[in-house]
């Protein structure tokens, strides 16, 4: 496989069909910042193995049409972020079908010839009209592409409507900021899934799976500036992943955009010393704004389908927890209507383009982003940020001990969990078995502590519940305080050793 493939970046973004039309009027689209538009049908066919070899390798493989002309291309997935870039590979054919001869040095050619079925069936097709207009904007050329048609595999299809924006010359951030000016003339929202992708899951009938985080892997002399837009991006690309299973309701969908909003406010904090404050305040409160009704929709769905069940199911008090179920389910569902009004919203687009032109703002002109310590290695810079987070940590652990309770233990438990992302987003510049040593120490107690705030999350659930009068829940939340008062008192009694051997370990990054 050649070192350096041939990359794109590019940024999708899902638009209604009267969007559409509206874009086709933006101010960016017309001359003399843009050329004229220009239209062709396209039909592209998604080949893979019986078995899907390519797909479950992140690769696609297909024949595009478009008039008399006929492109085989090799995509490799992004590095997951709002952004791709990702590897690809083209070349003119005279056939519908792949010659797989051109494939030799990609990673097509790998995946194929370590697989005993190489047979290539079509899996997917697109068929679209692509309507083009190359624009200037903020000093870079970029290829703006509506399209408009369908994806269809097997017996089923589904509408495509989208905007691809493809950087051709300049900086990134142009992209973010193009897309931030068109999504306030009409609503748009990043899509991170590919046609081909999508084609998959409608060929199989299978729902949007949720993802956890990938590791971030920095490069031992990455800049400040450019070490802080790797870990957004990541967080971004980790929340995006997310926003479909969330949107279909699924559980750990919902739990993993709340760790993705989790994840991005802690990278901010991390660097919050360094950063424009005016500009992070905005970001942070939007990100606490969205990071409340996410875990809102979040403890209801842990009340109901794990609180609720633990507590009541095949005990003695089996009845007194369907007193409590149904008002349960009925919260679970406003909140889940509230997540999915807020994931579906304007604003999270323009939280996840408005950070992401921040930060690659950032690494065009540091001033925009903070101060002169950005330009440094974040090797230097990162022990003093890390034991920032550190310290706050060592200072509110001073609540353990005779009295403590979840209220009083809660703070430490959130500036653990800051402290144990911080160190995962620049465990890559440290000796891997310190890292790891700290980060297992760090997630000990943070689940010592989160036993302690699910039980008082659960009791705080269930008296909203009997609010209003709804004095036939007294008993069943009595029954529910009884049963997480056990397992709370064996967190709590953990806690100590648990403290004590995250204390000796020390701080690794210094």
């Amino acid at each position: 496989m050649p070192n350096s493939p041939p990359l794109e970046t590019e940024l999708k973004l899902a638009v209604s069909p009267a969007g559409e039309r509206r874009l086709a009027k933006h101010a960016a689209f017309q001359p003399p910042r843009a050329s004229e538009p220009t239209s062709e049908h396209i039909v592209t066919t998604y080949f893979d193995t019986p078995r899907h070899d390519l797909a479950r390798r992140g690769l696609s493989l297909r024949v595009r049409r478009a008039g008399k002309e006929r492109i085989q291309a090799v995509k490799a997935d992004g590095d997951g972020g709002a952004a791709m870039a990702r590897g690809e590979w083209e070349w003119p054919v005279a056939q519908e079908t792949p010659d797989l001869g051109l494939v030799a040095g990609t990673p097509v050619a790998e995946a194929l010839a370590s697989e005993i079925d190489r047979s290539l069936e079509p899996v997917v097709v697109t068929d679209i009209v692509r309507t083009k207009r190359i624009v200037e904007w903020d000093g870079a050329v970029i290829e703006a592409a509506l399209d408009a048609g369908s994806i269809e595999a097997g017996d089923s299809s589904e509408p495509i409507h989208e905007l691809e924006l493809e950087l051709r010359k300049g900086a990134p951030g142009a992209l973010f900021r193009l897309a931030l000016a068109l999504h306030a003339a009409t609503p748009l929202s990043v899509e991170v899934e590919s046609k081909a992708a999508r084609g998959y899951r409608l060929k199989d009938g299978s729902p949007p799976q949720a993802e956890k985080p990938k590791p971030s892997i920095l490069d031992p002399k990455v800049r400040a500036t450019d070490g802080l837009n790797h870990v957004i991006a990541g967080a971004l690309g980790h929340l995006l992943l997310n926003r479909a299973a969330a949107l279909a309701g699924d559980r750990e969908g919902i739990h993993q955009v709340r760790v993705a909003i989790r994840r991005v406010r802690s990278a901010l904090m991390l660097f919050e010393p360094r950063l424009e404050p005016h500009a992070l305040s905005l970001f942070q409160d939007e990100l606490k704004r969205l990071g409340r009704a996410i875990g809102e929709a979040r403890d209801w769905d842990v009340f109901c389908a794990d609180i609720l069940p633990a507590a009541f199911d095949g005990t003695e008090n089996t009845q007194l927890g369907e007193l409590i179920r149904d008002a349960a389910e009925a919260r679970r569902h406003e909140a889940d209507a509230a997540c999915t009004r807020e994931i579906r919203s304007p604003s999270f687009t323009a939280l996840i383009l408005g950070l992401a032109a921040w930060t690659e703002a950032g690494r065009e002109q540091r001033t925009l982003l903070g101060d002169r310590r950005l330009d440094r290695r974040l090797s230097r810079i990162a022990p003093a940020l890390v034991d920032r987070l550190s310290s706050k940590v060592q200072k509110r652990g001073r609540a353990l001990g005779p009295g403590a309770s979840p209220e009083t233990l809660h703070p430490l438990r959130k500036s653990a969990k800051k402290l144990r992302y911080a160190v995962e987003f620049l465990a890559s510049l440290y000796p891997k078995k310190d890292a790891k040593r700290f980060v297992k120490r760090l997630k000990a107690l943070q689940k010592s502590l989160g036993v302690i705030n699910d039980g008082a999350t659960a009791i705080r659930l269930a008296e909203e519940l009997a609010r209003g009068g709804r004095l036939e829940l007294g008993v069943p939340i009595g029954a529910l305080a009884a049963s997480r008062k056990n397992a709370s008192a064996q967190a709590m009694r953990k806690l100590d050793k648990q403290w004590a051997a995250f204390e000796r370990q020390g701080g690794f990054w210094r």
